[in-house]
């Protein structure tokens, strides 16, 4: 049920800034495989340190799972951990998802947890039969 999503893909995610209103974004670059009904997404290694891992059960056009990312050290985040869940619509072409995701943050303002969500994007890039 994966097959045909293996490649490079471009994971981009949305999320509320700290630092101004409205949303910023991170992106990593993935490598993709499938097991199954799965297609598991790991990021390439980032200059910044950055990490993220996404495995997405794949039913018809729908793509549901969880994620898991590490913060770069050196940024506004400092390595921090977050995970979460998300689900994203496939395009007829499999060459792209868009969706959304949510997960657990602390809100500095109010100083307390709460459950964030935001835009969701991933793309191929390339695929291995490219290569």
């Amino acid at each position: 049920m994966g097959d045909g999503f293996s490649g490079i893909w471009r994971c981009t995610h949305w999320y509320p800034s700290n630092e101004h209103l409205g949303d910023d974004f991170d992106e990593h670059e993935m490598r993709v495989h499938a097991e199954g009904k799965d297609i598991i997404f790991e990021s390439l290694p980032q200059e910044d340190g950055s990490y993220m891992f996404v495995r997405l059960t794949i039913e018809d056009a729908i793509a549901t799972g969880t994620w898991n990312e590490s913060a770069a050290i050196n940024g506004p985040y400092k390595g921090a951990q977050y995970s979460g869940a998300g689900q994203l619509v496939i395009s007829p072409d499999k060459t792209s998802m868009v969706g959304k995701w949510a997960g657990a943050g602390y809100d500095h303002k109010l100083k307390e947890m709460r459950i964030y969500t935001g835009n969701w994007e991933i793309s191929r890039l390339d695929s291995d039969d490219h290569k």
